[in-house]
């Protein structure tokens, strides 16, 4: 006969017993598979010391009654050996993330990312889908999350892939410190590429005469960014990070350091000298030599800013000049390769310039300069 929700809700207190059998905790919870109260118990003779055991096993009847309130039941879960909580594995996490960043194996946007990602897990468990323990953390969890990034939320296809890969990682973090037996994520695909349209796209060239025109007037400093990523191809990120006195004004150079680039690398672009004019007459080369290019209000300064800084400054103009939402701060780097190429600028020298990922392709057909290029010193391109 079927007794309802607050049935199944039934438990005893838990105890923590010591005797002949060892030392363990015992309780008894109801059974919805067989439909009545079993008595369970968790062995606590792996954790040493009586004072240490008995100090755990209250911790662990704590958050017994904690979850046995909010209906939770022993004989649906997998593991009840740790009992951790998905905020503690979070919060772990966490640390561990910060501990990769502190010791140079993490780049800050990668740690922004899962930082993110994080935040936004713990705002769809909070306001979507409850969920306590790591054990309810399972493949359903990481699919109806994944259908709320991409679908509740709007999201593109390859954020939806960002956001699985991150559950990949987080995945097996959770296997690597024995708070699951197997990655939940293992056999969700993301979206192939082939299938979802690019959603950034080369900006017309017009178009790109009337974003220099805008920011030349009102936003200034973020013309001189908008110039680094059209001519010289520094990302974002990068841009971030530079100082003045990466920047050779006599050379027409601009030296990455390879713990500031994306490729690690050390790398060396040319500057056009209608780039170097207008970041001396805004007076980005009379700041400190070890002042940031870009802090805040995007003007020198000895701070560090984050990536989003410039995002935010492009949704002003997009929003200013209505420009089409597949035209990102990022298309102008696209834009600025298309138009050097068109304008038959060699090949290898665009590579170059680009510093592209493949790096190992372009230096078997050219290696790289560390002297200015005298075609792009020269290039007055559309911005």
């Amino acid at each position: 006969m079927h007794k309802g929700i607050d049935w199944a809700r039934q438990y005893d207190i838990p105890v923590y017993r010591e005797n002949g059998a060892g030392a363990y905790i015992e309780f008894r919870a109801y059974d919805p598979e067989r439909g009545k109260m079993r008595r369970k118990t968790i062995k606590l003779n792996r954790v040493k010391g009586i004072k240490i055991r008995r100090d755990y096993a209250r911790g662990v009847i704590r958050r017994l009654l904690e979850q046995l309130k909010n209906g939770w039941s022993p004989w649906i879960a997998k593991d009840t050996a740790n009992l951790l909580t998905l905020e503690e594995a979070l919060q772990r996490y966490e640390a561990h993330t910060e501990k990769m960043l502190a010791s140079g194996y993490f780049r800050k946007e990668t740690y922004n990312g899962y930082k993110s990602y994080v935040k936004i897990m713990r705002k769809y468990i909070k306001d979507v889908r409850p969920l306590y323990y790591c054990y309810q953390f399972d493949r359903r969890f990481c699919v109806d999350f994944l259908d709320y990034i991409f679908i509740d939320r709007g999201n593109g296809a390859q954020t939806r892939n960002n956001y699985l890969n991150f559950l990949r990682v987080f995945s097996g973090f959770l296997v690597d410190k024995g708070y699951l037996q197997a990655k939940p994520t293992d056999g969700i695909s993301p979206i192939r590429k082939s299938l979802y349209k690019k959603e950034r796209e080369c900006i017309p060239l017009d178009v790109v005469g009337k974003i220099a025109d805008y920011c030349k007037e009102k936003q200034p400093n973020f013309m001189f960014a908008c110039y680094l990523l059209y001519y010289c191809f520094i990302r974002p990120v990068e841009m971030t990070r530079l100082k003045v006195r990466h920047f050779n004004l006599r050379d027409c150079t601009l030296t990455l350091p390879g713990e500031l680039s994306k490729n690690k690398e050390t790398n060396t672009v040319t500057i056009p000298k209608k780039v170097l004019e207008y970041g001396v007459q805004i007076g980005v080369f009379t700041a400190p030599m070890d002042d940031f290019v870009f802090s805040y209000k995007l003007k020198p300064g000895p701070e560090e800013i984050d990536p989003k800084h410039f995002r935010d400054y492009w949704s002003k103009v997009r929003k200013a000049l209505k420009l089409k939402s597949t035209w990102k701060f990022y298309s102008l780097k696209d834009t600025g390769i298309t138009e050097m190429l068109t304008k038959n600028m060699a090949t290898i020298e665009v590579r170059d310039q680009a510093r592209h990922s493949s790096l190992a392709i372009t230096e078997i057909y050219a290696g790289h300069n560390t002297e200015a290029n005298k075609d792009i010193i020269a290039f007055d391109g559309a911005l």
